[in-house]
C-alpha cells in the first residue's frame, strides 16, 4: 500500500512539474516577443479554435433567452439593411463579396457573411439545415448578445453604446435572412455605399519657403 501511495504522488509531483515549467517557457516566450501582437498576421489553427470555443462557451452560458421582439418584414429588413451596410459592412462585407481595406487589417479576420452565403449556394452539402425552434432561438440569442456585446481582443466592438436593442434585432434578422431577401430589399441594399471610411492617401511634400 505504502508502495502504491507513494506512486500517487510522485505522479501528482511531476504533474505540477510539467504545469510549472509550462507556465515558466510560456511566459519567457512573452517576454521576449515569441507570441505575435500585430493584427496583420494570421492566427494558428489551435487559437482559432480555442477563440472559437471559448466565445461560444461564453456565449452558451450567459445569453438571455429573449423573445425577438422586430418583426420580420420588408420594412424591418430595410432597416437592417441599412444598420448594417451603414456599421457592419466595412468588417464583414456587402453584396460584392469584396472585402474592404479595413477588413484586410483586422485579426481575427471578421466573418463575411456574403461569401457564406455564396458557397452554401454551390456547396449544397454545407448548406444550414432547416433548424428547430430551439436552434433558431440558440442562433439568435447568440447573435443579439455578440453585437450587443462585441468580442474581447478581436476588432469586433460593443454595439451596446451606439445602437438600440431594437436595431440590434433588426441587423440580426437582416444577417440570418441575407441570402434570401424581398427583391425589393435586396436591390436596395446592393444600391447602398458602404461605411464612409476613406482610404488614406500620402500627404502631399510641404514647399520649401523662399528664402527672404
Amino acid at each position: 500500500m505504502a508502495k502504491s501511495g507513494g506512486g500517487f504522488w510522485k505522479g501528482v509531483f511531476w504533474v505540477i512539474v510539467v504545469e510549472v515549467a509550462a507556465c515558466v517557457i510560456a511566459a519567457l516566450v512573452i517576454q521576449f516577443g515569441g507570441f505575435p501582437m500585430g493584427a496583420d498576421a494570421h492566427p494558428s489553427k489551435l487559437e482559432a479554435q480555442l477563440g472559437e470555443w471559448t466565445k461560444n462557451a461564453w456565449a452558451n452560458h450567459h445569453a438571455p433567452k429573449l423573445a425577438d421582439p422586430v418583426p420580420v418584414n420588408e420594412q424591418t429588413l430595410m432597416e437592417g439593411a441599412k444598420l448594417y451596410q451603414g456599421n457592419c459592412a466595412v468588417c464583414h462585407g456587402g453584396p460584392n463579396y469584396e472585402k474592404s481595406h479595413l477588413a484586410r487589417g483586422i485579426y481575427p479576420g471578421a466573418p463575411q457573411f456574403m461569401r457564406f452565403v455564396e458557397f452554401q449556394k454551390t456547396h449544397p452539402k454545407f448548406r444550414m439545415r432547416k433548424q428547430t425552434p430551439a436552434q433558431e432561438q440558440a442562433r439568435n440569442d447568440h447573435s443579439f448578445f455578440t453585437i450587443k456585446h462585441g468580442i474581447r481582443f478581436t476588432g469586433m466592438p460593443s454595439w451596446k453604446y451606439a445602437m438600440t436593442d431594437t436595431q440590434i434585432w433588426e441587423v440580426v434578422n437582416f444577417t440570418h435572412h441575407m441570402g434570401h431577401l424581398p427583391p425589393a430589399v435586396d436591390a436596395a441594399w446592393k444600391e447602398m455605399p458602404i461605411s464612409p471610411i476613406p482610404v488614406p492617401t500620402p500627404a502631399a511634400p510641404a514647399k520649401a519657403g523662399k528664402k527672404k
